[in-house]
């Protein structure tokens, strides 16, 4: 029985099928990039948009709907490894923290994580208008999406979390998740996107968390020395495909950011992972 959110690649290289037992946990397979982020080429697009009455573009709506369109033209950096095992999953999935307006500027600011669902075929106008619409949906603090309902019933039952936790952890090796699960989870995603330069920090090099499928984790923030120069950090599970495979990716990836204008059309077609 196969995963809902993947299917296995059963015609990989011999040296990609070994690399899963060698590397077993997403921590030990992180591969790290830092990207001088073209903030003069997207930010000059973004204030184009705005005079022609276009406000819903973003640097984040740019970034991620660059990124979608990788995916949908390298379809190799949507895969992950669960269990040894290397997938391609079904569909292309986003997630990132927004928060609450309910923080006053005194405390620890509430927030939740949001996971919205993609084909590839969208546009950058498309990806905006997803991404500004679950955020306002979330933004409340009355609000409570699948992930956080998801969690509440989990801590309901006092003292029942860790066994709950590592029950679904035991489900998620073996493929068994139910779809409804998987759909809320935001680490089951393929890329984890978390916009730092909103909160003016530098961006981290985050982890890719263990539990889930999450193979790319990017963190965009602001060099706080120098105005308006953001930087972009990338973490990768390097298991995912070869370093070749990665690097054509990442060149197309900033092709995109140097010219967004490309992501105002469909893409064609979207490539398809091999069997």
């Amino acid at each position: 029985m196969g995963r809902a959110d993947g299917r296995r690649i059963k015609t990989l290289p011999p040296f990609t099928k070994i690399i899963p037992y060698i590397m077993v946990d997403r921590v030990d397979a992180t591969n790290y990039i830092s990207i001088d982020f073209p903030y003069d080429k997207v930010n000059q697009y973004i204030n184009q948009c705005k005079r022609k009455g276009n406000t819903e573009i973003t640097m984040m709506a740019c970034i991620l709907a660059a990124f979608i369109r990788t995916i949908a033209k390298y379809p190799e950096t949507n895969r992950f490894v669960i269990a040894k095992k290397i997938y391609a999953r079904k569909g292309i999935w986003v997630s990132f923290v927004t928060l609450k307006d309910n923080w006053s500027g005194k405390g620890e600011p509430e927030e939740t994580v949001v996971k919205l669902e993609f084909t590839g075929y969208e546009t950058l106008t498309e990806v905006a208008n997803a991404i500004n619409n679950v955020v306002e949906k979330n933004r409340k603090h009355t609000s409570s999406n699948a992930m956080d309902k998801l969690v509440d019933k989990i801590f309901s039952i006092p003292i029942v979390p860790s066994a709950i936790v590592s029950f679904l952890k035991w489900l998620d090796r073996r493929g068994l998740l139910p779809l409804g699960i998987l759909k809320a989870s935001p680490f089951h995603t393929s890329i984890f996107f978390s916009n730092m330069a909103s909160i003016r920090s530098y961006p981290i090099y985050h982890h890719i968390y263990n539990f889930g499928s999450t193979s790319v984790f990017i963190a965009l923030g602001m060099d706080l020395s120098v105005r308006k120069k953001y930087m972009m950090n990338i973490s990768t599970d390097e298991r995912i495909c070869n370093g070749a495979t990665f690097v054509h990716a990442m060149r197309y990836f900033m092709k995109c950011l140097l010219h967004p204008e490309y992501l105002e059309e469909a893409p064609v077609s979207v490539n398809e992972d091999i069997k």
